[in-house]
């Protein structure tokens, strides 16, 4: 450590200079070597707003089946102070007062234009699972310019899918 005292600027530049060198290499030898995966934590495409709560889909669990022309889709509402309110109506139990949002599993076929909600998840702003519904109503028709009829168009788009 007391040797380095002993040398000149230019001396300690090109130590300097020769060890950037070799972090740069040491860098660059690992990222073409070993894959560096990104993963976004919140991968949540905003679909629309409107007087229920603000909809989104889950991108990065999109699942489109070509064959069987089914897209397997997660939808997030995150309730407005009236979406609140009016869930709470429908919803009588006392568990659900501090709803925040829910989750969907949603199938849609985007050739016969109809989709079906297979189960919803409620939570509260923290993630407490306030409960949760299977359904079985299937095969419902999508209403011009209704929240469903956004989402297919949506995952439609950004996923390029032709009907």
């Amino acid at each position: 450590m007391f040797a380095l005292e002993k040398l000149t600027v230019k001396t300690k530049v090109i130590i300097v200079s020769v060890i950037a060198i070799i972090v740069s290499l040491g860098i660059v030898y690992i990222r073409n070597t070993h894959p560096i995966t990104v993963v976004k934590i919140d991968d949540w495409v905003f679909i629309t707003r409107n007087d229920e709560g603000n909809w989104y889909y889950k991108a990065n669990l999109v699942n489109i089946d070509d064959q069987t022309h089914i897209l397997t889709v997660w939808v997030k509402i995150v309730y407005t102070d009236k979406g609140k309110h009016e869930f709470i109506k429908t919803h009588k139990e006392e568990k659900y007062k501090d709803i925040d949002r829910s989750l969907s599993l949603v199938l849609i076929d985007y050739q016969k234009m109809n989709y079906h909600e297979e189960s919803v998840v409620y939570y509260t702003n923290s993630g407490e699972i306030l409960g949760s519904d299977e359904l079985f109503v299937k095969h419902l028709e999508f209403i011009q310019k209704s929240v469903g009829d956004k989402l297919l168009i949506k995952i439609l788009d950004d996923y390029n899918i032709k009907r």
